[in-house]
């Protein structure tokens, strides 16, 4: 049985909605679709700061031979598969979430930097991620995919006439 203390105490601590962090006065950074050199350098700087997890160092890389070929050694190689997948999933979501602003846009050239056709083929690299993902993250690229397939259609029929 609750008492009251108890349902005031539950109804103090309700789980809110978390607010993104933001300075005053400085203005959201522009989306990209891949991360600047700006992005990486912070990223490694907290990856240092936190103790992270050091993908790639020469400790993991010297499970080789028989001998090592234990649970350890599969677990490792299961834990480095799972971190490349989320690596790859989240460049996707970027990219999609970058080329949904950018097709928000009228007037996105047919061709160039940021263009119809560069869109299209970057999508097309992405669609074995997209693919294992599946779900929401699938279903945006199929939108953004058929967006980008009707303009570059529209563009083509107004160059023709």
């Amino acid at each position: 049985m609750l008492h009251v203390h108890s349902l005031r105490f539950f109804r103090r601590h309700e789980r809110q909605e978390p607010q993104p962090l933001r300075i005053g006065g400085v203005a959201q950074p522009p989306l990209t679709p891949e991360p600047d050199e700006a992005e990486l350098a912070a990223e490694a700087l907290l990856d240092v700061l936190s103790g992270g997890r050091n993908h790639g160092t020469t400790e993991s890389r010297n499970h080789g031979g028989e001998a090592s070929r234990s649970a350890e050694y599969y677990r490792h190689v299961a834990e480095r598969v799972r971190f490349a997948r989320e690596f790859a999933e989240g460049r996707a979501a970027r990219f999609l979430a970058w080329a949904e602003d950018k097709l928000k846009q009228a007037d996105v050239p047919v061709e160039g930097p940021g263009g119809l056709q560069l869109m299209e083929a970057e999508l097309y690299k992405r669609l074995g991620t997209v693919e294992r993902a599946g779900g929401d993250l699938k279903m945006r690229w199929q939108h953004c995919l058929a967006e980008v397939t009707r303009r570059l259609f529209a563009a083509e029929g107004a160059k023709d006439e």
